[in-house]
Formats: structure tokens, C-alpha cells, sequence
């Protein structure tokens, strides 16, 4: 055998080719592991969803149960009376309840805070007493309104809407007379105050004397009295009713007054206020107008409640 054959054929007896691996699998067993994969996988997605639906209706099951807070209950709190129909503008919302020839102004606000029992009860706390007023002043105040209003008292509560129209059935022909009144018409509060030390300085000029002198003050009084009743006098004639709530010359201030004056007097009634203050500024007299308001002093009411309409 030559050389090179016989290097060859120890070659292959070193190295034998390894035979190539292949398997073969009938077609039925193949059919049948991917019908099983297939089973598999369906089971494993109908757990998945199980678990989805569960957590679903748990949290379903889970609202039900829980107690539905109830709607928190409101009263409505009467701000005042004016002809139906006029449109009203103010700072806060108010909801216009109609009866007849009238319409209420109110608000809804929290039973909790504004119910006839807790307001009895608060009544007895000045400071949110005096709180609650200014508020309810305030707002009346601001409403604008193409008619008169005729302003209820601070606390008229109703716990629903009937005992509203009940409220303006039971009081219609006082409202509309009232109303009738009020028309083309303001209310004005004056002011008369003084610096008694500035004024006896006055007095005390004129009559040759010391401004210490203990004598000037019944003097100053007497002075006091006599300037508080020609400015009321004065501004009286040109209000259609007017009122006297304070006058001690030992009061501060000495005269407190209300005037119901029609809307084309009011300038007039401006400019006269003006003219007395300036007349009495020398004496120390000051005079201080305010308003127009709504007429709180004119709105004489005698409400005849209607069961649980006001306190």
C-alpha cells in the first residue's frame, strides 16, 4: 500500500464522521402536544380572568355595602321681600321664591349651622351674634335691585320652601303695604358728634372765661341740645318720615337718626348735611351721614309666623 494511502486510512480509523442526529415524531403525537399546549394556555387565561372578575365584583359588592352618605340638609334663610319679578343682583347667589304679587330672597345654607334649634342657642354668644348681623346687613346693602326691598330680620329660617310661601301668605297684605311705602325711596342714617373741649374753648371765647371753667359745661350741654335738634328739624322737611334712635348730649355720638328720603331728594339731602356740617364745624359739632341702606328703621313688620318659619 503506498505511503500516502496508508496516512489516510489511519486518518479515518482516528476520526470516524459522527453520524448526524435527527428525530422524527409521528404527526398524531405532534397533534396532540400542541392540543394540550393549547389546553394549557386556555387554562391558564381562564384563571387570569377568574382572578379579574373576582377583584372586580368584590369591589362592586364593596361600594354597595358601603353606607351612602345622605345629601347634607339645608334650611333656607330669608333675607327679605321684594315685588316678583324685579331681577336682584348681589354679592352671593340668592334663589327668588315667588308668591303672588311678592317674591322671598333667600339662601340655602347648612341645616347644622343655621337650624332654628342651633340659632336659639348661639343667640346667647354676642360676638358671632354681632358677626352674623354685620354679614346679614352687609348683603342686603349690596343688592342691587330695580325695586324696593323690604329687609327681614337677621335669623328668619325656614326648613323648606313651603314654610317660605307660608311666611309671605300669612304676612302678604303687611308686605305689599310696606313695600307700597318704600318705593322711590331711601333710608339715611346721620351722626352728630362733638369734641367737647373744642367746644367749650368756643364757649368759653365767647364769654370772656376759661376753657376749664366747670360752668361751660352745662353750657356745652345746652349747645349740644340745641345743635343735635335744628340739624334733625332740618333734615326732617326733606324726608318723608324720619326717627330720633339716640340723643344724650352725654352719649357718643349725641344724636343718632334715621331718614326714609325719596330717591329725587337725596342730593338735596346730601348738599344739607353738607351746609349743617360746615355751619357747625367751628364748635367742634361733627356730623356724619351714611347710607343709602336698606330701611331697617321703616320696615315696621309685625310677621305673623307660620308653624316653624322664624325664630
Amino acid at each position: 500500500m503506498p505511503a500516502d494511502q496508508a496516512r489516510e486510512h489511519r486518518t479515518m480509523r482516528m476520526n470516524p464522521e459522527k453520524p448526524a442526529l435527527r428525530w422524527h415524531f409521528p404527526e398524531e403525537e405532534i397533534l396532540q402536544l400542541t392540543e394540550a399546549s393549547r389546553q394549557e394556555a386556555l387554562a391558564q387565561a381562564r384563571a387570569l380572568l377568574k382572578q379579574w372578575w373576582l377583584e372586580a365584583i368584590l369591589q362592586q359588592i364593596g361600594r354597595h355595602l358601603e353606607p351612602i352618605p345622605a345629601p347634607e340638609e339645608q334650611v333656607y334663610y330669608v333675607y327679605g321681600v321684594t315685588w316678583a319679578g324685579l331681577s336682584v343682583q348681589g354679592p352671593e347667589p340668592l334663589e327668588a321664591i315667588p308668591f303672588r304679587n311678592l317674591q322671598a330672597l333667600v339662601r340655602r345654607v347648612p341645616a347644622h349651622e343655621y337650624g332654628l334649634d342651633i340659632i336659639r342657642q348661639r343667640l346667647q354668644d354676642t360676638e358671632w351674634v354681632r358677626e352674623q348681623l354685620r354679614a346679614h346687613h352687609r348683603l342686603l346693602a349690596a343688592l342691587q335691585l330695580e325695586g324696593p326691598l323690604l329687609p327681614l330680620r337677621f335669623g328668619t329660617i325656614c326648613p323648606q320652601k313651603a314654610h317660605v310661601e307660608a311666611l309671605l301668605e300669612a304676612n302678604y297684605e303687611d308686605f305689599c303695604a310696606t313695600l307700597a311705602l318704600l318705593h322711590g325711596r331711601q333710608e339715611w342714617t346721620l351722626r352728630l358728634g362733638a369734641d367737647r373741649a373744642r367746644l367749650k374753648e368756643a364757649i368759653a371765647l365767647v364769654h370772656g372765661t376759661r376753657p376749664d371753667d366747670p360752668s361751660l359745661e352745662a353750657e356745652a350741654d345746652r349747645l349740644l341740645q340745641m345743635a343735635a335738634e335744628h340739624c334733625h328739624q332740618m333734615l326732617s322737611t326733606l324726608a318723608d318720615r324720619s326717627e330720633i334712635h339716640q340723643l344724650d348730649v352725654r352719649q357718643r355720638p349725641v344724636l343718632r337718626a334715621a331718614y326714609l328720603v325719596a330717591t329725587d331728594q337725596a342730593d338735596a339731602f346730601r348738599n344739607r348735611v353738607a351746609s349743617l356740617q360746615r355751619a357747625y364745624q367751628t364748635l367742634g359739632i361733627r356730623l356724619q351721614l351714611e347710607g343709602p341702606s336698606p330701611p331697617f328703621n321703616f320696615a315696621r313688620l309685625h310677621l305673623e309666623e307660620a308653624p316653624a318659619a322664624a325664630i
